[in-house]
């Protein structure tokens, strides 16, 4: 009789996932110090010029409408911090590394471009929280469905089964992931998210943000990217807002303190920066779409 899978077991059969490029690694390897500096990081990073210049594009962006030019990733760092450069330097290299998912299953121009979404509006919602360092919410979003890519691929036949049965209705794919598989693509990207050592709060969050009343440390934040989560389906599946906003549990409602309001101005923001956003991070991608 087989072992049953479980999400710690599909994270760990993938190691060439679940290991960073090199130069991400040799980050975090500084990060684990206690006396690490900045240019420890910059030349950790500068050792792959397309991860450096994909950094600097960002940081010179209007991501961060930051006044001045920054040429080098020292003074990245200084401005954006380490913690969050690592992330945005992880991210830009998984979006790199899912490339053999049968067409069948997905389209990786819309899956990362739906995540985007996610993560453009969970940033706004964070800003409008007043949560520090709303980029780990970006980072947040776009990550937040990285557990169905490794269902795609290591449990294709379950995959393909659970897709059919939700018929077009993504809504319904995690009870049915649930039930026939015992766990939800949100576990899964949990254990990615802690193999690859990303901040307990991005973890928690990507673990609980199908049910945020659950988490326990980082409630706000998994309330943050389940509130994205609905709200993208506003822009990219034509669903009415205010159906949206009334559907929002009060538990959510009460720990993100946000309003009508706020909402309505973050889905306004997030339809102007939607593109520009992705013509940064996944140029690829968004020109292929």
């Amino acid at each position: 009789m087989p072992i049953a899978e479980t999400p710690e077991t599909l994270v760990m059969g993938m190691p060439q996932l679940v290991s960073p490029s090199v130069a991400v690694a040799r980050v975090w390897a500084i990060l684990e110090r206690d006396d690490f500096n900045f240019a420890e990081i910059a030349e950790a990073i500068g050792q792959d010029p397309a991860l450096t210049a994909r950094l600097l594009k960002i940081v010179n962006s209007a991501f961060y409408n930051l006044p001045v030019r920054i040429e080098t990733i020292t003074r990245a760092v200084g401005l954006v911090g380490a913690d969050t450069l690592y992330s945005l330097a992880l991210t830009t290299s998984v979006i790199h590394s899912f490339r053999k998912i049968p067409t069948c299953l997905v389209n990786m121009n819309d899956f990362w471009l739906n995540s985007l979404y996610c993560g453009v509006i969970s940033r706004l919602l964070a800003k409008e929280a007043s949560v520090l360092h709303s980029e780990r919410l970006f980072v947040a979003g776009l990550l937040h469905r990285i557990g169905a890519l490794i269902i795609y691929l290591r449990l294709p036949d379950k995959a393909r089964e659970i897709l059919l049965a939700a018929a077009g209705d993504d809504r319904l794919i995690p009870g049915l992931e649930k039930d026939r598989l015992g766990f939800t693509y949100a576990e899964i990207g949990a254990e990615l998210a802690k193999a690859w050592k990303l901040p307990e709060a991005l973890q928690e969050a990507i673990r609980w943000h199908l049910e945020p009343e659950l988490a326990e440390t980082h409630r706000l934040e998994a309330s943050l990217l389940y509130l994205a989560n609905r709200l993208k389906t506003v822009a990219l599946l034509g669903f009415p807002a205010d159906d949206v906003i009334r559907a929002i549990p009060d538990e959510v409602a009460v720990t993100t303190r946000l309003d009508e309001g706020q909402i309505m101005k973050v889905m306004a923001l997030a339809s102007e920066q939607f593109s520009e956003t992705a013509a940064v991070f996944m140029p690829g991608v968004y020109l292929q779409h």
